[in-house]
């Protein structure tokens, strides 16, 4: 069910048909027009006369329906790429980078028969009929902001989706489900629900059993390597970061955990390694926001203040859902597991704090936890290596906790399919943002498993120099990047840049271009959060079904009296800034700066006379524009040292799906 899909529009009435198969859905709504109907049609029915089509659209895969103010709407995958394929079975559009596929077909043939994925490049929304209720002019601008947003977020996601495969679950995971007589389930069954990110949109199609038009659609990071080599062996590594769409959202929008346990900035991170003579293995991390509830909102100021619950039992509660989800996730065949938390915060200021009731919550339900062992580790990432020369630091970490990361250990297939190993539990890392310090964190334990995966732990000093590094170059150099893409692309979904740190990811230190680039970043991401973020959050929340328009609501794209636009307050401080600059002109000359603008007594001539009242005027404004500035500057550093009232009516925040902001901040 891949190509040959189209979608005729009709007056009242929609079809969806699937030329290779000849089935076909009728749409249309229900006599209350408070739900869609379905009736399905295949080759041996006739369809009846439907009249005239309006509209016809050739499309690959649904994502879903959208109720707006104006009747249904339709998601359609119209543009996509195949992202797992290989020269070798017959496919020329390769999408992986200094591949040589036929050189290790075994390895690709068992890669094929794992995953088969595409990425979806163009997804077009439209209305599912020709029919439409009239809306008033306020209205229809609602309706055209909401197609806006969906346009946005659909084009600022990587989607991948398989027609074919379970691409939404780990090795271990597919395996426990086979293990469980359920692989004749369909895909969107068996699919996690966590990385299912269309679910909400076709409830239509699960409630009525159309179990053929249904596809998960995953939002992820996907880069598969056919070129590793280590020693005598060579294998392709599949790697996969699967991005939760739970508490889904921007930076300081979306932090810390919500009421059903499920974290911000949850990411799944699987590397697959595919060897020649048909072994696999896999390793599974985690990431994501500290699980209790607090926010740090912005207001213009660079690091905002973080706020923590004051119902430490309410974090405690929710943060327990979800450590019993992880153990129930991250088990054996058995359902042993072993959870570690690496928290990598400072340990001082808001960040100190914070880590305080992470430990205090991690304590509180390690009991209840039981029998699966909780190991709860506080790191100060930036203390230990913000000194030059001090990023070897980050061994200590991993010999502090390399007994338990032994003891989970990893999933493993021999070539006749037989099960060697499970991995017992995942290691969980965050810091505040869960991107650039968690990267080197887990590029570290990704690096280690390999080498055990690989069965090559007698060949590397995993006490010395093998905590950082491994002995085979070209190895290193793919890795490296690998792991550097990585930060790169979930950065970039969350905080709205590439990752921090990268160059340490790349070449295991740090260097001056890396740290000009953190730089620039930083600056971008302060811009971003503060003033696109609020606005990017609304295009998730509907494109998740978050939010659902109701047309007899009003709009919710009223700002607040209290949240001033950011052209009117720009315009304010240029009128101080510019009353400053007059003021200074009018009163300098009496404050004794500068000499008389032209001497009185005769002496000079008319041109010199010209040329020192030029000077004079030159000065003059020199000395404004440079107190001017100053001024200027003195109150953009306030602003973003500090926050201010300003600075929180200036920032743009979500309209559609707000949180509560603090009382006090």
């Amino acid at each position: 069910m891949g190509k040959g899909k189209v979608l005729k529009i009709y007056d009242k009435k929609a079809t969806l048909e699937n030329l290779e198969t000849g089935d076909c859905l009728l749409v249309s709504n229900s006599k209350d027009n408070s739900s869609r109907v379905f009736e399905t049609y295949d080759r041996s029915h006739i369809l009846p006369f439907l009249g005239s089509t309006t509209n016809v659209v050739t499309f690959e895969a649904i994502f879903g329906f959208y109720d707006l103010l104006s009747g249904s709407y339709i998601a359609l995958v119209v543009e996509s790429e195949p992202y797992v394929t290989t020269k070798c079975l017959g496919n020329t559009n390769m999408v992986i980078d200094n591949a040589d596929p036929c050189s290790d077909t075994m390895s690709w043939i068992l890669l094929l028969m794992l995953v088969e994925m595409r990425r979806s490049k163009r997804i077009i929304v439209v209305p599912l009929f020709k029919s439409h209720k009239t809306l008033s002019e306020s209205k229809q601008r609602d309706e055209d902001r909401y197609l806006q947003l969906l346009n946005l977020s659909f084009s600022e996601h990587n989607f991948f989706y398989s027609f074919t495969s379970d691409i939404t679950l780990t090795q271990q995971a597919l395996t426990k489900i086979q293990q469980n007589k359920h692989q004749h389930d369909t895909i969107w069954i068996r699919a996690d629900h966590r990385f299912f990110w269309n679910r909400e949109l076709v409830l239509d199609l699960i409630t009525n059993t159309l179990d053929d038009w249904i596809v998960p659609f995953m939002s992820a990071y996907v880069e598969v390597r056919t070129d590793c080599v280590v020693e005598d062996m060579k294998f392709t590594l599949l790697f996969i970061s699967r991005r939760s769409r739970y508490r889904q959202g921007c930076r300081f929008i979306k932090r810390g955990i919500d009421s059903n346990g499920h974290p911000a900035n949850f990411v799944e991170t699987e590397q697959i390694l595919l060897l020649s003579d048909g072994r696999l293995s896999s390793y599974v991390q985690i990431r994501g926001s500290i699980p209790l509830k607090w926010s740090s909102p912005v207001h213009m100021k660079y690091e905002p203040v973080v706020f923590i619950d004051e119902n430490k039992e309410q974090s405690a509660e929710w943060s327990l859902k979800h450590l019993k989800e992880l153990s129930c996730e991250y088990c054996d065949a058995s359902n042993a597991s072993n959870i570690l938390c690496i928290n990598l915060v400072d340990n001082k200021k808001d960040q100190g704090k914070l880590g305080v009731v992470y430990k205090e919550i991690i304590d509180s339900n390690r009991t209840k936890l039981a029998p699966s062992p909780l190991t709860y580790v506080w790191f100060d990432f930036h203390h230990e290596c913000k000194q030059k020369g001090k990023w070897n630091n980050l061994g200590k970490l991993v010999s502090q906790v390399d007994d338990i990361f032994r003891s989970q250990k990893f999933f493993a297939k021999s070539s006749t399919g037989q099960i060697t190993s499970w991995q017992v539990g995942v290691i969980r890392t965050n810091c505040m943002d869960n991107l650039d310090r968690t990267n080197v964190v887990q590029s570290l334990f990704a690096r280690r498993s390999i080498v055990f995966q690989l069965d090559k732990a007698d060949k590397v000093d995993l006490n010395g120099a093998g905590l950082m590094t491994t002995p085979w170059k070209n190895f290193e150099v793919m890795f490296k990047h690998v792991w550097a893409n990585n930060a790169n692309a979930i950065s970039l979904g969350y905080a709205g840049t590439g990752a921090l740190k990268v160059d340490f990811t790349k070449t295991g230190k740090r260097t001056l271009k890396g740290m000009f680039n953190d730089g620039v970043n930083s600056m971008k991401r302060y811009y971003i959060n503060n003033f696109t973020d609020g606005i990017k959050q609304d295009a998730i929340d509907i494109m998740l079904g978050n939010y659902k328009p109701d047309i007899s609501s009003p709009s919710p794209f009223g700002r607040k009296a209290s949240q001033e636009g950011l052209s009117t307050n720009i315009t304010k401080l240029f009128a101080v800034l510019l009353f400053t600059f007059v003021s200074l002109l009018l009163f300098v000359p009496f404050i004794g700066l500068l000499p008389e603008i032209e001497p009185r007594d005769g002496t000079l001539t008319a041109s010199a006379a010209v040329d020192h009242n030029v000077n004079y005027l030159r000065k003059l404004l020199l000395i404004s524009l440079g107190f001017t500035l100053l001024v200027g500057m003195y109150y953009s550093f306030k602003i973003v040292k500090k926050g201010s009232v300003l600075g929180a009516k200036v920032v743009i925040h979500p309209e559609l799906c707000p949180e509560s902001l603090p009382n006090d901040r």
